[in-house]
Parts: structure tokens; C-alpha cells; sequence
């Protein structure tokens, strides 16, 4: 699916929300969001609706450490199995499980961001989601390709010299943001989000940086924190997406 970048509908074809989350009148894309407002704009619809925010949190916690028990077991069989001289079929047929367990634990990592986005955008709209709302996502195929695609593109932007690899990562910011709220293919939704940041690189690099910082301080007492500056990160991002796109927060 593509979207016309022009017209009274607002860029990409997106229509454009007020306040309410009600469509505004047409017209050019807002100013640039600052890192501040988009910072302040996250704790502040994070922390008025936490609840939900930290079930879902604790709900992926569980996922992980669930994931992490049965990919260790795992590990360990391959050492036995290694250790005692096994047969070509058995090393063979681990090695194959081990790819298999890789690409289900990457899926599920892509899932988990989109999961968190979702969640966001809806704040953005001025729709506080229930724990079941970060799960109704769509166009999950597209999802889950172009972050494939990204994972592709940044590994070997970090072969080439490391500065490539960053720079992907950045442009590639909104990418979660367009395939779900646009329903872009995966192509589609790079190239929106490389052209979204392109119109406001400093802002963006600025807000990624210092997003960073505080999913530091976070991680500080134990990683409580991560528990609010993880989804404090998300709808911040998504505020700076809708800004961009010429909508205005709810």
C-alpha cells in the first residue's frame, strides 16, 4: 500500500489529528518537534496510564526469561553432546535447532518492539490502551520484514566501518511507527523513514541520544527504572512521528 504525499489529508496520505484526536484542517506539516517536548510528552501519558505500561513489561520480562532458560538447556545439550564425540546427524541436527532457536528468539524480539509501538501510537491519539491493546497489530508479515531488512542493513553498515551501521539505525527510527500506523509494506515504510528523518536529522539524532541517556539512568537502580524510561522512549518517539508527519499529538 502506498500513500500520496500530498493533499489536504496531510503527508503520506495520513490523516492529520487535533488535540482530541480528531482530524485537523489540511495544510503543511507542523514544526519540527523538540527533544524536550517529546521527552516531557512521554513521561507524562506514561505515567498517567502506568498500569498497563507495566504489565505488558512484565508480561515480555516473563517472556524472556522464559526464552533465555530454554535457549541455556539448549546450550548446554550442544556442549554435552559435543563433549562425548557425537554422531555427524546429532551435531548436524542441533546445529539446525540452534538456527531455528535464533530466528524464533529474532521474530519475537521484532514482535516485542512492535508490541511497544503500537501501545505508543495509540497514546498519540489520545486512546489509552488496556493491556490486550499493545497485541492488535497488523500487517505483522511487513512488521516483521522490514525489520529484518533493517537488521540486514545495519549489521552490514557495522562491516563497513561502523559509521553506516549508525547511521541506519537512526534513519530507520520511525520504521515500527509507519509499517503499523500506515500499513506500508516493508520497502514502502524505510523509505518513509528515512525520509522522515532526513527532514530533521539534528532532532532526531538529538532525541535518540538522549533517550539513550535516560534508559541509562533507568537501568541504574537495578533496571527499575527501564520499567518507565523503556515505554517513556517509545511514546516519545512516536510524538516526534506524528510531528513529522504533520499530526498533532493528542
Amino acid at each position: 500500500m502506498t500513500y500520496d504525499a500530498s493533499g489536504p489529508a496531510g503527508p503520506y496520505g495520513a490523516p492529520r489529528h487535533d488535540g482530541a484526536g480528531g482530524p485537523a484542517p489540511g495544510g503543511p506539516p507542523g514544526p519540527a518537534f523538540a527533544v524536550g517536548e517529546a521527552v516531557s510528552y512521554g513521561w507524562g501519558k506514561v505515567t498517567s496510564n502506568l498500569g498497563p505500561w507495566l504489565l505488558v513489561a512484565l508480561v515480555f520480562l516473563a517472556v524472556n526469561i522464559g526464552w533465555n532458560l530454554v535457549t541455556g538447556g539448549f546450550t548446554r545439550l550442544r556442549e554435552t553432546v559435543d563433549d562425548n564425540g557425537a554422531s555427524l546427524a546429532a551435531v548436524t541436527g542441533l546445529a539446525l535447532t540452534s538456527m531455528v532457536l535464533s530466528v524464533v528468539g529474532a521474530v519475537v524480539g521484532y514482535l516485542v518492539t512492535a508490541f511497544f509501538t503500537r501501545g505508543a501510537l495509540d497514546e498519540t491519539t489520545g486512546r489509552r490502551p488496556d493491556l490486550a491493546a499493545f497485541f492488535r497489530i497488523s500487517n505483522v508479515l511487513h512488521v516483521v520484514l522490514a525489520a529484518v531488512l533493517v537488521t540486514i542493513l545495519t549489521t552490514v553498515g557495522l562491516l563497513l566501518c561502523i559509521v553506516p551501521g549508525l547511521a541506519v539505525i537512526v534513519f530507520s527510527t520511525f520504521v515500527y511507527n509507519v509499517t503499523l500506523d500506515r500499513g506500508q509494506d516493508a520497502i514502502s515504510a524505510i523509505r518513509t523513514s528515512w525520509s522522515l528523518v532526513a527532514k530533521s536529522f539534528g532532532a532526531v539524532l538529538l532525541l535518540l541520544l538522549t533517550l539513550l541517556g535516560i534508559n541509562v539512568l533507568g537501568a541504574i537502580p537495578l533496571g527499575l527504572g527501564l520499567f518507565v524510561t523503556i515505554p517513556l522512549s517509545y511514546v516519545a518517539v512516536a510524538f516526534a512521528y506524528r510531528r513529522l508527519v504533520g499530526e498533532v499529538p493528542a
